[in-house]
């Protein structure tokens, strides 16, 4: 009871710091900044029953349309010329950005709660869980992003949610080894426990397609229930029931996919634009709007370091902040305003530190046969340090350019290793409550909130004159550059 009245004391506190960093006064600054450009184009689109093709799964867009249905802050402004272009280069004058930046800025600020009740499914320590969740709560490029009507929030909030409960049925898993430690049945998971996963995936697959590595824990999920030391192999009715709960997974995640779709094709009753002549009648199946998606991708260009304002970066400097974005920017007084994809230097060098200590538990493990101090800690240090290699392995396969805030899902992989490497280095000093752990943890959450308040004008679109700009200028490769 004690336990229970913690969680939700600290997830409410979550909640609102998270609404003061996320969601306050998200509709500012007024202007199109990144790919509002497009996402506003498409969301109206929707409202008004008109036909498009996406270049992205629809769920992300979709839900920026119902934000501006349920809030409709701007039914009195004419916002026809949306309709007939994929990028708005204006917005008309009175044009309010509640309704289509309400979901994203709302789900991540919920996803603050997702990470803290990650952290607690991993730690069991509701203090300790809350401390660490500041590496979300005051990340400034995640923060500056999620603020506007973006993709990625959305998918970032199913993500989360997926893996919290993997973690879940991971622990129900482990409870059972430990109630029937001789010889536990081979079916320990019910069907419901893929039915959610499939569920919760394919929402996450419906925002992003990059969210397809993820179904890696699937395997992972798989093998940790069927697995047995004593029995490497299966027995029949382990094999049966791998492939059956495989098939509700798969079969879960489609129910989603293609039903997202249907209601994307069903919305889109006219046509307006000229190059959908025959449509929407030849084009309302899910094989052309895929085929759409692939013959998108093959038009973007790309990545050309010699480009002049080439924004986006290679998949390998990611970790190290390579390259800041200059969202927008306008000259303020003796200042300039900027809206910067930047991130929070000390929450990356955090997520760094994860990645380098989880290899070299890892490795030390698997070639030097060092004795694991906390089985369950090195089973979820090892599955996210799989989770992120797969990821950024997908992302070195793809040909177009790609940009910084590809990173998110993993920097936060990392960041919730940075968090489970501190458990498993400091596991006896947190028991044990050393004043010398105690303030390691406070001197890092310290140095977050000064960094995160130190660039916070990028974040929320403040003026600088050009020497506070440059004083944020820590390093050449991310990229920033001030306006004279």
């Amino acid at each position: 009871m004690k336990r229970s009245f913690s969680i939700i004391f600290f997830s409410i506190i979550v909640l609102l710091v998270s609404y003061f960093t996320y969601f306050r006064n998200y509709q500012y600054p007024a202007k199109l900044f990144w790919d509002e450009n497009y996402h506003i184009a498409s969301a109206q689109k929707y409202l008004k029953g008109v036909f498009f093709m996406e270049p992205h799964p629809p769920l992300g867009k979709l839900f920026i349309a119902l934000g501006e249905y349920l809030i409709h802050p701007n039914s009195e402004i004419n916002t026809q010329s949306f309709l007939t272009t994929d990028y708005i280069k204006g917005v008309p004058k009175g044009y309010s950005f509640s309704g289509v930046r309400f979901f994203p800025t709302l789900l991540a600020t919920l996803s603050a709660v997702l990470i803290y009740l990650i952290l607690y499914t991993l730690s069991g320590r509701p203090i300790l869980s809350f401390l660490f969740t500041s590496l979300y709560l005051f990340e400034n490029a995640i923060i500056v992003h999620s603020r506007g009507a973006m993709l990625e929030p959305i998918q970032m909030f199913f993500v989360l949610l997926f893996i919290l409960f993997f973690i879940y049925f991971v622990n129900k898993i482990n409870a059972s080894f430990r109630a029937t430690p001789r010889d536990p049945k081979n079916d320990i998971l019910g069907i419901p426990a893929y039915i959610i996963l499939g569920l919760l995936y394919g929402l996450a697959v419906s925002v992003k397609l990059n969210s397809v590595p993820l179904g890696i824990l699937l395997i992972i999920l798989l093998g940790k229930e069927y697995y047995r030391p004593t029995h490497p192999f299966p027995s029949r009715e382990g094999i049966r029931g791998v492939c059956f709960k495989s098939s509700v997974f798969i079969l879960s995640a489609l129910s989603i996919f293609v039903g997202v779709y249907y209601i994307h094709i069903y919305l889109g009753k006219s046509v307006l634009d000229k190059k959908y002549i025959g449509a929407p009648g030849q084009n309302k199946t899910l094989r052309k709007q895929l085929e759409y998606i692939a013959h998108y991708e093959k038009g973007v260009p790309k990545y050309d370091v010699c480009k002049v304002g080439e924004n986006g970066s290679l998949p390998v400097t990611w970790p190290f902040g390579n390259k800041s974005i200059n969202y927008r920017w306008e000259k303020s007084g003796m200042g300039v305003r900027y809206l910067y994809l930047q991130g929070n230097p000390t929450i990356w060098l955090l997520g760094l530190g994860g990645l380098f200590f989880s290899v070299n538990l890892i490795v030390s493990v698997l070639f030097f046969k060092t004795k694991i101090a906390n089985k369950r800690l090195y089973f979820f240090i090892t599955t996210f340090f799989i989770l992120y290699v797969t990821y950024m392995a997908s992302m070195l396969m793809v040909e177009r350019v790609l940009y910084l805030y590809h990173y998110f899902i993993p920097l936060i992989f990392s960041l919730i290793l940075s968090f489970l490497m501190f458990l498993y280095l400091f596991e006896e000093g947190l028991k044990k409550k050393d004043i010398k752990v105690i303030t390691i943890i406070t001197a890092i959450i310290i140095i977050i909130v000064i960094t995160f308040l130190f660039f916070s004008p990028l974040t929320y679109y403040q003026p600088l004159t050009y020497a506070q700009f440059e004083l944020r200028n820590w390093f050449s490769f991310w990229g920033l550059k001030p306006v004279n």
